[in-house]
């Protein structure tokens, strides 16, 4: 389970023809694009991949959505469930929905539970400079069971989001001039009213021609590297 979040996090109507492709902050999106996050452990060792491929990108309003089905896969081959991710760029900003790590956690081991989201979002602006801060990513979801009352909250906070440099970085997908991005991520989990807190620190590595993070490392609070992920393959 720990993988998975890690991974993931490291992962948010006027309808055009989906054939049609959209512009936006620099990026051209269409249906049929793939993407591929291969991730590690600390030891450098292959510990599975996220696919990506964009089944759906319409029009709202002034804005473009973006619909993509991620894939789980293992490093023996053997794949999760899909689950839906969203992005929206209004122009000015490239908005994800979180809510598939949630769906992620559910295929993982929580089948049983039904989420209900409460707060969902995490914001990157069209243009990154060195020393910018960034707004805080936040998640809230409020789990319960057999159509019960609710059994658990789980709140994840990606704050002190900032640029700290600009650097190249190459990956088997090709070299990319990119953002050195730094949070501090903060779980907390209450289960029958006790909280279960966790803190990781998470350093992202972006370019503003991309829609994934070319680069992600996931620290302990110890600073120790859990593990990273890499951008793989792209078209």
């Amino acid at each position: 389970m720990k993988n998975v979040i890690c991974a993931l996090l490291v992962a948010l109507v006027c309808t055009v023809n989906n054939s049609q492709a959209q512009d936006c902050l620099g990026m051209t999106f269409k249906t049929g694009m793939n993407f591929e996050l291969s991730h590690f452990n600390a030891k450098e060792k292959p510990i599975g991949k996220v696919l990506y491929q964009v089944k759906d990108v319409h029009k709202e309003g002034s804005s473009t959505v973006m619909d993509i089905t991620a894939q789980f896969e293992d490093e023996k081959g053997k794949q999760r469930p899909p689950y839906i991710i969203h992005y929206t760029c209004t122009g000015d900003e490239l908005v994800a929905d979180m809510a598939g790590m949630m769906q992620a956690m559910q295929n993982g081991g929580m089948k049983d539970m039904e989420l209900k989201l409460k707060t969902n979002k995490l914001v990157y602006p069209g243009k990154l400079s060195v020393g910018q801060k960034l707004s805080d990513g936040q998640m809230e979801a409020e789990m319960s069971s057999g159509g019960g009352g609710p059994m658990a909250n789980m709140s994840m906070t990606m704050a002190n989001r900032q640029v700290e440099s600009k650097e190249p970085i190459t990956t088997p997908a090709g070299t990319f001039d990119t953002y050195k991005i730094t949070s501090d991520v903060n779980f907390e989990n209450k289960v029958m009213g006790i909280p279960i807190r966790n803190t990781m620190r998470i350093v992202t590595y972006r370019t503003e021609k991309q829609l994934f993070d070319v680069k992600s490392e996931s620290y302990n609070k110890n600073g120790k590297l859990m593990g990273y992920s890499l951008l793989t393959k792209t078209n």
